[in-house]
């Protein structure tokens, strides 16, 4: 009893009120002893010390009540007095409440974590609040993982911004030449040399006329907006100076399927439209990029095809095709050819490219009956073979053949080859060149190899059938102006810009030079040119929103003219539908690129007969844009800046999302409980003041035990309040205190019933 003793020394010191102390074993319980209101009164208690909730209870205030652990620990070296041995009720909130909201009573397994015995309700709900707890801080942590930078937004208004000249970077921008020693030159005449349009009767010059490069100078859309790509100075036709250039094909692009920037080219290689525009790269300075839109002119191919209803068949071994197994195979065109003589219009402004496919196909047909030993149609019949020389027709090789592919050498057949393709283009060479007279190019084309036999057509297996289709196509260059719209995210680099492109949807005057020489003896300049020209005596003209480019000499030569870089689509046209004499038109065949087969041959298997149209015209844009630039440019843009923003990715977000749905639930419940009145604030505010650990140490709590469940009687539920065994030694009212461990005493003392009572017991 000695330290109880001191404590009771230390309390009269400080004039508390008396406790009494017993000992048990090695606790000292110290119990309050009622105060008489006129004690109370001489100790001042009633208005610093003491303060009753009710004509029964206490609450602990200010230094009211000490605590004694008779274990010998310490509350706290902080929050106890000076023995460090006993704390002051109030003191035990702050300590205890940290502790027991902690993971420490998880971690040491202590009373308070005892689930054992307890209601599914409470013990669902402590699982619940560990789970938000967990949730609360992975959500502080994941939550903001999720953000990351947006977007680039366009700001308004559009300001005008100084623009500078990007490179091209790209095996093709690498082998483009510098333009400063570029100059425009032009020579007419076939067989000898023919004064150019707008030069009088001077035929001995490569100038060109003032007036006319100042008519076709007005827009940048014209013949002086575009240049070889690659060119050398040099000597033309009858000696005179140059500039020069030859087709050829310095990076393939056909395998791409989008729209992008190369030096002096926008270039579209999507199958629906593919096409150029000229326009010499400038980015606007602007640090987080922008956007604006220019008017271009815009070349594109047009391609009607269609079906011979003649195949190619042939026998594989060793992976080559053998030779004496090549044969043409009878599909329709031969017994069901048509007898009327196919026509076409010869309005090239308004023709009809199908027309001129058409009569190349019936006509091309005929030519081969006609060598096939004058073949008949009633001696034909569906399935029917014809064997083939391997060397005219190239099976196996992918491309252009000519209308002509069969020729058994006979003086007497009433078709000459060199005629097939005037009658399917719808002009010659000694036609009078203008705008009418479009230059409309025709050619078989053989398909794609298959597998005839069902095999994979990866597989060059021995004795495999294979076959190729024919068909006889018409294709013309279309020109129109067409609004592009770049952006960037500031970067200066052409592969980073984004384009797209749209029609302008309104008549612009077109132009072309009226003259009377013959198309094989000029090209003549075309292009868009200032209204203030409609009606002017040297220029044929038309009002519209397409323009097909009319032939010239190239197309009738299938060369580049000399200087004049309009010349390079008919010339592209020249190597895409006539049989290749050089290894230009190879890379196209698909047998030293597989990739560039399998693309063809889906485009053929998803539409058997816009396939080989949409062939035509890749082969011919990636042609075109390997051979020519634009040099039209802008020093100034009207640009929209970007401005960075913000995005968020929701997936981090679920943590926060699943808390939040908690919280709401909560929140409404919350709401839904106190609206209803099913439970009261003031009811609230007891039970936490009752429930804290100071007023049950002290004894100040209403909390009482009861021992044992309720017991039912008569489906009713009585609650039998029962002293709990503790509460009895000696006939006393007290326990003493236990020195179970956490798991006895969750199995024992834990599992008795307490009661929220309304009043204080009578003996308190």
């Amino acid at each position: 009893m000695k330290n109880s003793y001191k404590l009771q020394r230390q309390l009269d010191k400080l004039g508390y009120p008396k406790f009494a102390f017993r000992r048990s074993d090695t606790f000292i319980v110290a119990e309050i002893v009622k105060i008489d209101p006129v004690l109370e009164q001489e100790h001042g208690s009633s208005s610093s010390n003491h303060s009753r909730t009710d004509s029964n209870s206490y609450q602990c205030r200010n230094h009211f009540h000490s605590i004694y652990f008779g274990n010998g620990t310490r509350c706290s070296s902080r929050l106890c007095d000076t023995t460090g041995k006993y704390c002051h009720c109030l003191d035990l909130y702050f300590p205890y409440q940290g502790l027991h909201s902690s993971l420490w009573p998880k971690l040491l397994r202590t009373d308070s974590t005892r689930s054992q015995g307890t209601g599914l309700r409470v013990s669902g709900f402590s699982t619940l609040t560990f789970f938000v707890g967990v949730l609360l801080a992975v959500t502080g942590v994941v939550t903001p993982l999720g953000l990351k930078d947006g977007p680039l937004l366009s700001s308004s208004p559009a300001k005008l911004v100084n623009a500078s000249y990007v490179p091209d970077t790209s095996p093709i921008g690498l082998a483009t030449p510098p333009r400063d020693q570029y100059a425009y030159t032009r020579i007419c005449g076939n067989l000898g040399p023919v004064p150019c349009p707008g030069n009088g009767n001077n035929g001995n010059t490569s100038q060109i006329a003032p007036s006319v490069m100042k008519i076709f100078s007005s827009t940048p859309y014209g013949p002086f907006g575009m240049q070889f790509r690659q060119y050398y100075h040099g000597v033309g036709g009858y000696s005179y100076p140059t500039l020069n250039a030859q087709l050829t094909i310095l990076q393939s692009l056909v395998l791409r399927d989008d729209i992008f920037a190369v030096e002096g080219l926008i270039v579209d290689l999507s199958t629906e439209t593919p096409g150029v525009g000229f326009w010499n790269h400038t980015l606007p300075e602007s640090t987080h990029g922008g956007e604006w839109s220019q008017d271009v002119l815009w070349l594109e191919p047009v391609t009607t095809c269609v079906n011979s209803n003649l195949t190619i068949d042939y026998t594989m071994e060793g992976g080559l095709v053998v030779l004496d197994r090549v044969n043409l195979t009878d599909r329709g065109g031969f017994v069901h050819l048509m007898q009327d003589y196919p026509t076409l219009s010869r309005n090239g402004q308004n023709g009809n490219l199908y027309d001129h496919a058409f009569k190349g196909a019936a006509l091309s047909n005929r030519f081969t009956m006609i060598s096939l030993n004058n073949l008949t149609r009633e001696q034909s019949y569906v399935g029917r073979t014809f064997p083939l020389n391997q060397s005219l027709v190239s099976a196996g090789k992918m491309g252009p053949i000519g209308l002509d592919y069969i020729s058994n050498g006979s003086s007497s057949s009433i078709i000459s080859g060199s005629s097939l393709d005037i009658l399917c283009v719808g002009y010659g060479g000694g036609d009078e060149a203008n705008i009418t007279n479009t230059g409309v190019h025709c050619g078989m084309f053989a398909g794609t190899p298959e597998r005839s036999d069902g095999g994979d057509s990866r597989l060059l297996d021995d004795n495999s059938t294979w076959t190729q289709s024919l068909h006889v196509c018409a294709s013309v260059t279309q020109a129109r102006i067409q609004t592009v719209t770049f952006s960037f995210d500031g970067q200066p680099d052409l592969s980073k810009l984004r384009i797209t492109r749209r029609n302008t949807g309104k008549p612009i005057l077109w132009a072309t030079e009226k003259t009377s020489i013959t198309i094989a003896d000029v090209d003549l300049f075309w292009g868009h040119v200032d209204d203030s020209y409609e009606g002017d005596p040297s220029l044929s003209t038309i009002r519209s929103e397409v323009f097909y480019v009319p032939a010239g000499a190239s197309d009738i030569g299938g060369v580049i003219s000399a200087g004049s870089p309009n010349t390079v689509p008919a010339a592209a046209w020249a190597a895409s539908c006539t049989p290749a004499s050089d290894d230009l038109t190879a890379v196209y065949t698909g047998q030293e690129n597989y990739a560039l087969l399998q693309k063809f041959q889906l485009l053929i298997g998803n539409d058997s007969t816009n396939g080989p149209a949409r062939i035509q015209n890749l082969i011919w844009t990636d042609i075109l844009a390997n051979n020519i630039v634009g040099n039209a440019t802008g020093n100034q843009l009207t640009v929209t800046p970007f401005q960075p923003s913000v995005s968020y990715d929701l997936v981090f977000a679920i943590p926060a999302i699943l808390l939040f749905v908690i919280w709401l639930f909560a929140f409404l419940a919350t709401i839904f409980v106190l609206a209803s009145r099913s439970l009261k604030i003031s009811y609230i505010r007891d039970l936490i003041d009752h429930t804290s650990v100071g007023r049950v140490v002290v004894g100040d709590s209403r909390l009482i035990v009861v021992y044992g469940p309720p017991a039912a009687e008569n489906n009713s539920t009585l609650s039998i309040e029962t002293p709990h065994p503790l509460m009895v030694e000696n006939n006393s009212d007290h326990p003493p205190p236990t020195n179970l461990d956490t798991r006895p005493w969750s199995q024992t003392a834990g599992l008795s019933l307490v009661k929220f009572s309304a009043t204080q017991p009578a003996d308190y």
